[in-house]
């Protein structure tokens, strides 16, 4: 798992342990109706519909065997947790739709990388977050360029201070 997908599955987990094991589903509910309907809207290629089908029953599949094994407590990844039992704010329901959330966004993003920003907005109507646009300077200048452009301006403007302070010590 990449860091910044971790980060993610982190970031919803902890969302999801905010609320109760039925708003949960719920939530899961809403995600995959968002995501059919994101589908549904954007994809109109037999092809690529088979295609994102079958990522997702293998997504959903891989799902499930690791829930599967979670439960059979043969996890792959036999960690040392970090706090006492008691004190743990695990919900294995929130940890399973947080990891079916990555899972499916992950087949999709294998099929069409655009179909994951589609669904994150359809999400996330209201967030001012969005993707940043690549400004025109750092297109038209080359990175080796730009840092020898600043670096001269670094030096004239510490050359101009140097004289300023020259010119009212002595002056």
């Amino acid at each position: 798992m990449r860091s910044n997908e971790f980060i993610e599955e982190a970031i919803e987990e902890s969302y999801l342990l905010g609320l109760s094991d039925d708003e949960i589903l719920e939530n899961l509910d809403r995600f995959i109706d968002t995501c059919i309907g994101v589908i549904q809207t954007h994809v109109h290629d037999r092809k690529r519909m088979k295609m994102l089908a079958e990522k997702l029953a293998h997504a959903r599949l891989i799902s499930l065997i690791e829930s599967r094994q979670e439960q059979d407590g043969d996890s792959p990844l036999e960690t040392e947790p970090l706090l006492p039992e008691e004190e743990q704010l695990s919900n294995p329901i929130a940890e399973r739709a947080a990891r079916s959330k990555r899972v499916i966004l992950g087949a999709i993003a294998e099929c069409d990388p655009s179909l994951v920003a589609r669904i994150e907005r359809a999400r996330f109507p209201d967030s001012p977050i969005h993707p940043p646009m690549p400004s025109p300077f750092y297109t038209r200048i080359p990175v080796d360029l730009m840092y020898r452009l600043i670096k001269v301006g670094f030096f004239v403007f510490l050359i101009a201070a140097l004289l300023s302070i020259y010119w009212l010590l002595f002056a």
